[in-house]
């Protein structure tokens, strides 16, 4: 080793690993950042690394402490606990934590009421994803208290009204946005499905051949599947349907 270089890494010894990836020296700076309540569910394999990297990254000890308080205190989903520790990096109050959390369970609850009208999602997705997660994920939601409060009921109420004008049984009523043009004011029939409610439901002309009908069949299963985040509903329909009258 030249001298310069040995100059330079003066506490290196025989055991020590220098590490200049940036990559790594990144992820090994958050780690030393945890506090030890989060290093120490690190080490027991109580938090995913990735989980405690970011915390490592955006948060400070005292908000650490207080994350790690509110995920002990709070039912909070897996999923939705990246979303927490952002709101914590934004320092937001934990009273709008939770309504933030309120507000993607209604959503979820939403989403699933209406997957079956296109205008209704429609404006689902303006509402929450346009405005509400676009203004939230970029860190751009009021500072002042009585503001966020505001503009918090306000997406509240704007999705209740959505939930509020989806039809209560869905056997009455149209299908999927995925694969259709369908509306909250277009209706089928509760009956067993017609040879031409068929082709409706699998989104295909009625003079399509038997091999076509087939071909959208099956990939109406695929992507339907309950297991690859599809509509067990629709999923359940269209099956019962094509068994049917095949």
């Amino acid at each position: 080793m030249r001298r310069e270089e040995h100059e330079s890494y003066p506490q290196i010894g025989q055991n020590s690993v220098l590490v200049t990836d940036v990559y790594l020296l990144d992820l090994i700076q958050a780690i030393s950042n945890l506090i030890p309540l989060w290093r120490r569910r690190l080490e027991e394999g109580l938090v995913r690394l990735d989980f405690a990297v970011e915390i490592g990254k955006k948060l400070t000890p005292e908000f650490q402490e207080r994350l790690f308080d509110f995920l002990h205190d709070q039912s909070t989903p897996k999923k939705h606990e990246g979303k927490v520790l952002l709101a914590f990096s934004f320092d937001m109050p934990e009273w709008a934590i939770l309504e933030i959390l309120r507000l993607y369970k209604q959503a979820d609850k939403i989403r699933e009421a209406i997957v079956m009208y296109n205008d209704l999602m429609d404006q689902f997705e303006s509402i929450f994803y346009e405005e509400f997660e676009y203004q939230f994920l970029a860190g751009e939601m009021p500072k002042d208290e009585q503001k966020l409060s505001d503009i918090l009921s306000h997406y509240q109420q704007s999705l209740q009204t959505l939930y509020e004008q989806a039809p209560r049984f869905y056997t009455n009523r149209a299908y999927s946005r995925m694969y259709s043009d369908s509306s909250s004011s277009s209706h089928l029939s509760a009956k067993p499905a017609s040879k031409q409610e068929l082709y409706q439901l699998l989104g295909i002309s009625q003079n399509a051949s038997t091999e076509e009908m087939k071909k959208q069949y099956r990939y109406l299963m695929k992507v339907l599947h309950p297991d690859s985040g599809g509509s067990a509903y629709l999923f359940n329909l269209v099956k019962k349907a094509f068994e049917t009258k095949k």
